[in-house]
């Protein structure tokens, strides 16, 4: 993609009569890029009227005869649409079609017009998902399917990424999926230097994808696209991508790491680095991470800090990651309270939620740990030697001194509890193979009867392992008839969709990685063991923290203050 000269001065045409409080970050990248930055906007209501965000601001209506008046006497070398609302776009396709871009030698960034005129066609955009192997239907036509928005982000070296993704759990199946179709359309499209957003949605019983709509905007990602509209590269900024590594979330190889955090423009707070072991759905997670070392998790913590920095971030940012031995990938990057808040605030002791809205307000992280409100020193990424750790499990959460017996609290409190003899059905993809020895062997070893699929059953037989090959056609029978205490499946496909709905029926663990299987074997040898303990959320917290300033102790606290706190 051939790279333009650098703008001197932008023009931003702002939202009008919508609110869109995500451009004032975007102007804050333009000035601190050097450029001269006019808006036009009529909108009180939003920041970017504000004067600090720009040398020039005409409060005036978007109509392109306003706008070609602003551009003959401010003479900007670009536009900038995407941060306003649809009439921002629909004046901009205006002064386009009228000559009055050309006429004055106006760049169009952050995206280019035939992205903008894409998404106002569905018939255009119909045949550029045909193209990227995908089907366009109207999202009236999908009622009750499962709603999806990727945002894409692309550079001037026409390096793609998902950047930003909406909230909700597609298999990993159906993310790839999407992943691979937003690039492609995105690219289709010519959306860039910058960044679009493309929906989909996905049927929850079988699976398929299809797209229901584009946008040449982004709002997650507004400050990152901005940055690269004016010449910035993903690589330059440190923001490592990847629609999706090979395997993450279904091998052994890829480590799946959740991350939430607080920036308030200067200072990163670490909320939480959560370490996934069972990635499909509503993932299990463990804090503080089990198998991450001092030198991983301050890769984390500066590759989170550029993220929030290099986006304009001011207030909460949940980051998903891929950590393999090569590389620490982004796979999603979301300037907002992810549903993991409620397990880190609890797990860590600080209130997160309250803590962001504060940074939201203007409030710096030093001045909240003055306060009390977050720990003096550190953050949820240091943890004391001696820790509890905690597990989430759907949307429940099991802590203890030790791993295994957090898990099985966890898994109990979920859907019930982890068995410790019986039967278990074991089918793992080829890539498993060597991972999947151990811990299968371990199940074993403490009696239970392993039934195997073919290609699975073949190599443990060869490992001396007592096992019987599996004929498929009776597994849901099995489950059905609680037969099976426990599933592991990490073959691909749709297949496994029938025994996982009858292991749920039965509240049998079905399990879909292999460190999920590890996972659950730590359980079952702590159950077995039977050395579970108790401990409150308050003594948890008082461990980790034990000063706290503006908190007065405990024992200090007469009833009457309780009641006020």
């Amino acid at each position: 993609m051939p790279r333009p000269p650098e703008p001197r001065s932008v023009l931003v045409i702002g939202s009008g009569p919508v609110v869109l409080r995500h451009t004032a970050a975007a102007c804050r990248v333009l000035k601190a890029a050097g450029l001269r930055v006019t808006v036009v906007d009529s909108n009180l209501a939003t920041m970017t009227t504000d004067p600090e965000f720009a040398d020039s601001t005409y409060l005036e209506p978007i109509d392109p005869g306003t706008v070609e008046q602003v551009i003959a006497r401010e003479r900007p070398d670009a536009l900038l649409a995407t941060l306003g609302g649809q009439a921002a776009l629909d004046t901009t396709v205006a002064l386009y079609e009228s000559g009055v871009l050309t006429r004055y030698g106006v760049e169009l960034i952050g995206t280019g017009i035939d992205a903008i005129l894409a998404g106002e066609n569905p018939e255009e955009l119909a045949r550029i998902a045909g193209r990227a192997g995908a089907e366009m239907v109207p999202e009236t036509s999908v009622p009750g399917w499962e709603k999806f928005e990727l945002e894409v982000v692309r550079d001037h070296e026409d390096t793609v990424a998902v950047a930003c993704s909406s909230e909700g759990s597609p298999t990993d199946r159906a993310y790839r999926r999407m992943c691979d179709v937003a690039v492609a359309v995105t690219r289709a499209v010519g959306a860039g230097p910058g960044g679009c957003t493309v929906r989909f949605a996905v049927d929850p019983p079988g699976g398929r994808v299809v797209v229901t709509g584009f946008d040449s905007r982004v709002t997650g990602s507004s400050a990152l696209a901005v940055k690269l509209a004016v010449g910035h590269t993903l690589d330059g900024l440190g923001f490592v991508t990847a629609a999706r590594p090979p395997g993450a979330g279904s091998t052994g190889d890829a480590l799946e790491i959740d991350v939430d955090a607080l920036y308030d423009g200067h200072e990163l707070y670490l909320g939480g680095v959560m370490e996934r072991f069972e990635a499909p759905g509503d993932p299990a997670c463990v804090l503080p991470p089990i198998t991450l070392g001092r030198a991983d998790l301050a890769r984390i913590r500066e590759a989170t800090r550029v993220l929030a920095e290099n986006t304009g971030l001011r207030g909460p940012l949940n980051v998903r990651y891929a950590l393999t031995p090569g590389a620490l990938s982004v796979l999603e990057a979301n300037p907002r309270e992810d549903r993991t808040i409620p397990f880190v605030s609890r797990a860590t002791g600080v209130p997160l939620a309250k803590a962001a809205a504060r940074v939201m307000l203007g409030a710096r992280i030093a001045d909240l740990r003055a306060e009390g409100l977050l720990p003096p020193i550190g953050d949820g990424g240091t943890f004391p030697p001696d820790a509890a750790v905690a597990v989430k499990q759907g949307e429940v959460m099991g802590i203890d001194s030790n791993f295994g017996t957090a898990y099985a609290k966890a898994q109990a409190a979920a859907s019930g509890p982890l068995p410790t003899k019986g039967r278990i059905y074991a089918a793992f993809a080829a890539r498993d193979n060597r991972s999947m020895i151990f811990p299968v062997k371990a199940l074993a070893d403490n009696g239970f009867e392993i039934l195997a699929a073919e290609g699975t059953g073949t190599i443990l037989q060869y490992l001396g392992l007592p096992v019987t090959i599996a004929r498929e056609h009776s597994l849901v029978d099995l489950v059905e008839a609680g037969d099976i205490v426990l599933v592991v499946d990490t073959l691909p496909g749709k297949r496994q969709d029938e025994i996982r709905t009858a292991a749920a029926a039965r509240g049998i663990p079905y399990l879909t990685t292999v460190q999920g299987l590890a996972a659950a074997v730590q359980g079952i040898e702590a159950v077995t063991r039977g050395h579970s303990s108790v401990i409150s959320l308050q003594e948890h917290i008082a461990a980790l923290w034990p000063v706290r300033p503006g908190r007065i102790p405990r024992e200090e606290t007469s009833l009457t203050d309780q009641e006020k706190m």
